[in-house]
């Protein structure tokens, strides 16, 4: 029998006051009338958008689960021997504990309702072209179909085989129409091409603008486009998606393009703006190709980042010594800019402290983008992309090194070896990606024997994480 998955379509609501969403509120699947309504004007479409955006800025997606929460927690970035701490089933792999079930259930439910969102978008948009105004059309469909790329691709990367393990493996749905039907798993080299298709779609509709917008526009829907899928956002993710299926040469191809075209647009963050006393830019906002608003973050970075307790330590905490090793304090990484500037030390170890809001002042337009931020695809990993992906040692030292001198670091010999220049980019994007979710990725795509911090030898059974109980009984596959 060949397998199935039944997809629930659920739709997203607003989460934030003033986004114009009111009628997206209303929005139900079951009823045409209503889609009909939303779909009316340019403004419905925005509106569906925006409230995916928020929706992906929640707690069981990019708001915890896919960032400093649960996919960290996987990659071995906090000290969790406590059998109470709320990862600890997590770092062991165990997918059976109640509360891992619990995250996974949540990251699967919640992309794939975006993903209906943004199918709803998908199918009625071209009926509706001739009421976008300007070049909101191309916008518009090019970060729908971005996001149902983006969205595939990281469900792809937790729910699916390595393709350097097996490229041919059935893993899951990529999900392109709207409705109530079941929707075959397919190969994950299968998943990889359709988010490269739609990538490349999307690329081509959004550039027609590849314009950043830091401020606030007279449209908000052109404004903080940094929060956009946005062309640079595009290419920066097919050079991350085919460093995962293993083609270098395309990969090398998308991160050169934004490090040399998108330059201008995404500058390396000044050391007086990581280190100032107010309004810090602790997240390097300047250098965000993608990153997504979360009004709540700070309720997030509390519960997680900070203690009351005199003596005590936040829930998620690295050690002292894991702190040394991570930064290389004894061999001159006291300098960086990230260790010096993104961590607060406690009495068992230290948090970190990029997600904190306490120094940024509110209801000021000239900080305001630095509120809320959480980092999807960051400027540095083009740079560690195309440090992996040249044709020579000394070329890739050359990427690498750019990154070290903008974090405060001595620059690498240009006479290092392979095996050394590897081993330089993953301490990178350890250093770099703390509390963002995208270590376990890493070590996943290279199938290690193990991931860094851990004592456990991976396999499929610990790469690969179970699709939940409720959808694989509805889909009938056992």
């Amino acid at each position: 029998m060949q397998s199935k998955y039944l997809i629930y379509l659920l739709l997203c609501t607003c989460f934030a006051a003033g986004t114009g969403c009111k009628k997206w509120l209303d929005v139900q699947p079951q009823s045409d009338i209503r889609e009909k309504e939303l779909f009316t004007d340019e403004s419905g479409f925005k509106d569906a958008l925006i409230g995916t955006y928020q929706l992906l800025a929640t707690k069981p997606a990019y708001g915890e689960n896919l960032t400093m929460g649960f996919v960290d927690g996987l990659g071995q970035r906090y000290a969790t021997t406590s059998t109470t701490h709320p990862f600890y089933g997590t770092a062991r792999y165990d997918y059976t504990n109640s509360g891992v079930k619990s995250y996974i259930s949540s990251v699967w439910g919640t992309l794939y309702k975006a993903i209906a969102n943004v199918n709803n978008i998908l199918v009625q948009i071209d009926d509706k072209k001739n009421s976008f105004t300007g070049n909101n059309y191309n916008l518009v469909k090019g970060e729908a179909l971005a996001l149902r790329a983006l969205l595939h691709f990281d469900l792809l990367r937790l729910f699916g085989a390595a393709p350097v393990v097996d490229g041919n493996r059935p893993s899951i749905p990529y999900v392109t129409t709207f409705g109530n039907k079941t929707y075959p798993l397919i190969a994950v080299n299968e998943v990889i091409g359709a988010c490269l298709t739609d990538l490349s779609a999307a690329a081509e509709l959004l550039g027609t603008d590849k314009s950043i917008r830091v401020q606030y526009n007279d449209d908000p829907f052109l404004s903080y486009t940094r929060n956009h899928m946005n062309y640079w956002a595009v290419k920066g993710l097919q050079a991350r998606i085919n460093l995962y299926k293993g083609d270098k040469t395309a990969a090398l191809t998308a991160a050169r393009e934004v490090i040399t075209d998108g330059a201008t647009s995404f500058p390396f963050v000044t050391s007086s703006a990581a280190a100032a006393s107010s309004n810090r830019d602790r997240s390097y906002t300047t250098e965000q190709l993608f990153c997504l608003y979360a009004y709540k973050i700070s309720d997030y970075a509390d519960e997680y980042f900070k203690t009351t307790s005199a003596n005590g330590t936040p829930v998620l905490y690295t050690t002292n010594s894991n702190m040394a090793t991570l930064y290389e304090t004894a061999s001159g990484g006291s300098s960086d800019l990230r260790y010096v500037n993104l961590f607060a030390s406690y009495t068992s170890g230290y948090s970190s402290t990029k997600y904190w809001q306490d120094d940024i002042v509110k209801n000021n337009s000239n900080y305001d983008y630095l509120r809320g931020i959480i980092p999807v695809i960051r400027l540095s990993e083009m740079y560690y992309i195309a440090a992996e992906c040249t044709a020579t040692t000394t070329e890739g030292v050359g990427y690498l090194n750019t990154v070290r001198s903008n974090r405060g670091l001595s620059t690498l010999p240009a006479n290092i070896s392979a095996a050394t220049l590897e081993s330089e980019i993953l301490k990178e994007y350890k250093k770099e990606m703390y509390a963002e979710g995208q270590l376990f990725y890493y070590f996943k795509r290279k199938n290690t024997t193990r991931v860094d911090g851990s004592t456990i030898n991976m396999n499929d059974a610990t790469w690969i994480l179970p699709q939940p109980d409720d959808e694989v009984e509805f889909a009938n596959r056992f």
